[in-house]
């Protein structure tokens, strides 16, 4: 029965120490995102998006278009730091977070909704 409850323990720690806790608001979950994004970190990323077909397929698109770059793009990226330029709170729900990163220094939105409790990014959004 020891063994049973020591192995119950163990299984239990690693399932939660697997887990990362979601970004519980909008500016949050767009910083995770686009961390995520620029470190080509796809699985964190992934799990940050609306759950439906459109937006699969787009980041499947992106991934892609990532995997084909060349290293040293993959590498400008993963070391460019970000910054939110603005916030806009279009309502409780809905939020478009502009920002930049310091390697390509184009400003660019996501819009990040809230559903259910959880806010995800809309990479319909980037259209």
């Amino acid at each position: 029965m020891k063994k049973v409850i020591v192995l119950f323990a163990i299984v239990v720690f690693a399932a939660c120490s697997n887990n990362k806790a979601r970004p519980d608001s909008a500016i949050e979950t767009g910083r995770e995102f686009i961390r995520a994004s620029l470190d080509g970190d796809f699985k964190t990323a992934e799990a940050l998006l609306v759950n439906d077909s459109e937006n699969k397929q787009l980041f499947e698109s992106y991934k892609r278009f990532y995997n084909k770059m060349p290293q040293q793009e993959k590498s400008n990226y993963k070391k460019a730091s970000y910054q939110i330029n603005k916030l806009d709170e279009v309502n409780d729900s809905t939020t478009v977070i502009n920002y930049s990163n310091s390697y390509m220094k184009k400003p660019m939105d996501i819009k990040v909704v809230k559903s259910n409790g959880l806010w995800s990014v809309d990479f319909k959004f980037f259209e």
